[in-house]
């Protein structure tokens, strides 16, 4: 078996601490608590993540925040899971999910999960714990916050009237384009270029026959094709006149810093009012999820309240 039929292990082998090794306490909340090499190894994983995912100003932003955001992740999953142990059995949830991934990679017997997992450096514990770590505090924000969060009909109704622009079905158009770049062409060659493609167009020539002659744009050898478009999905220059016409017209020549582009509408749909019970399920959700965030903090800052919380002041 290969690394990648792990997938959601958070720590690798060479980050397992034996029992025997006395190493640095990060964070303690009870009796649980989070090692030093523990810490380096999810840190490293999450600014490589955090790499592939931003760039510029922003990563460096990101990168800055890792290391405090990760003290009250790990602290957060630390006090998600001791409360587990209090409510649930959490050796049933974790079997649970042991069985599944013995499913999901073709595993018969734990004894073949167990030759797994040492071939990965890992032992049935480590395994385990990292399951828990992973599933239970995940169970917990379901069971424990999710669950008990409540929407009323006034909060829909509400919600409706002050975000009709985020439902409804917007204005829409399926676009063919012809792209004639700067690069290789003068303003004036552009204008003369459009105007030959006006002449044959009046003679009943195709669009998408014309786009494969003329057209530089990576869509010419679809017969222009570019694909639907709302009007937030071109700049202002383009939506304008693009959405000002119906199916089969054809746009003036439409300058860009690229290059003059040339749309001709295939098909369009209209906008569609909202209507609340349409949109009900989405305010639904999007309620829930609001709500979410302030009863997490509120039960995370209960946890602190009923539990021994230790963070190690170097890490702070």
């Amino acid at each position: 078996m290969n690394r990648l039929a792990l997938p959601f292990l958070f720590c690798a082998a060479a980050t397992v601490v034996s029992a025997q090794v006395i190493e640095e306490v990060v964070i303690k909340v009870n009796d649980a608590i989070v090692t030093k090499s523990e810490y380096d190894s999810r840190l490293q994983q999450t600014i490589e993540g955090i790499k592939r995912e931003y760039k510029g100003p922003d990563l460096e932003q990101q990168l800055q925040e890792v290391p405090q955001r990760l003290i009250e992740q790990m602290t957060e999953e630390l006090l998600l899971v001791e409360k587990a142990k209090q409510l649930y059995n959490i050796d049933a949830i974790v079997d649970m999910q042991v069985e599944n991934f013995m499913k999901e990679n073709k595993l018969a017997t734990k004894e073949d999960l167990s030759k797994a997992l040492e071939k990965e450096g890992l032992t049935m514990a480590d395994f385990r714990k990292q399951v828990t770590m992973i599933f239970i505090p995940e169970f917990m924000k379901s069971r424990e916050v999710r669950n008990k969060i409540s929407v009323t009909t006034d909060e829909i109704k509400d919600y409706f009237n002050a975000h009709k622009d985020k439902f409804g079905q917007k204005p829409q158009v399926d676009l063919q384009e012809i792209l004639i770049l700067k690069d290789d062409h003068t303003a004036a060659q552009a204008k003369a270029l459009y105007e030959q493609i006006q002449r044959e167009l009046a003679q009943g020539k195709d669009f998408g026959a014309l786009a494969k002659i003329y057209s530089q744009a990576f869509s010419r050898d679809k017969d222009g094709n570019a694909g639907t478009f709302f009007p937030g999905d071109l700049s202002p220059d383009l939506s304008q006149p693009v959405f000002a016409l119906k199916p089969g017209q054809v746009t003036p020549l439409l300058e860009t810093k690229a290059g003059w582009y040339i749309f001709k509408i295939v098909s369009r749909r209209e906008a569609k009012p909202p209507t609340l019970d349409e949109s009900r399920d989405a305010i639904i959700e999007a309620l829930k999820e609001q709500k979410f965030k302030q009863a997490y903090q509120d039960y995370i800052k209960e946890l602190k309240a009923e539990n021994f919380v230790w963070i190690n002041p170097k890490y702070v």
